[in-house]
């Protein structure tokens, strides 16, 4: 999470950046969150793969897709792109440390997701409320959190699949 450019609410993001050289999808994904957040991932199947397109409000749809090893269980286009964005379901048993750009991490329980995704809750509420969070930057307690799309998409996905909070113990 960090600053958005206006300043005015903390936005909610994924980790995740560009391709570089030849990588996987995948490869490409767990390298950077180890760049963001200084752990290591390991895939996990997920019980579908799903399209969207970015919008305000952006639909699933089930779709058959394997490109590399490892499936995703999200493959978004944003409509101004050719490119499409891969997401993966994992976990690590790292202590996530941001690192990078990355100002600050959430460590977000489903019941968390719904609650942020539905309303205007700042991260000082957050935290008094027994959420976690792991912080290096001096960040606005008062702002509120900002969920972009992909957290959105991660509470519908939790909706359909609520096995997936459970895929490791």
């Amino acid at each position: 999470m960090g600053p958005t450019k206006k300043g005015t609410t903390l936005g909610v993001v994924r980790l995740g950046g560009r391709r570089e050289n030849g990588e996987t999808g995948w490869e490409c994904a767990s390298r950077e969150v180890f760049e963001e957040a200084s752990i290591a991932l390991t895939a996990l199947k997920p019980p579908a793969t799903y399209w969207f397109e970015s919008s305000d409000q952006p639909s699933l749809k089930k779709i058959g897709w394997q490109v590399d090893d490892v499936q995703p269980i999200l493959v978004g286009k944003r409509k101004d792109s050719r490119y499409v964005t891969p997401i993966y379901l994992a976990y690590s048993h790292d202590t996530p440390r941001p690192a990078a750009e990355t100002k600050g991490l959430l460590l977000l329980t489903p019941t968390e997701i719904a609650t942020i995704t539905s309303g205007n809750l700042s991260l000082g509420h957050f935290l008094e409320n027994g959420g976690k969070a792991i912080v290096e930057h001096n960040l606005p307690l008062n702002l509120p959190l900002e969920p972009y799309p992909h957290l959105r998409l991660v509470h519908t996905l939790l909706k359909i699949h609520p096995e997936i909070a459970n895929s490791v113990q």
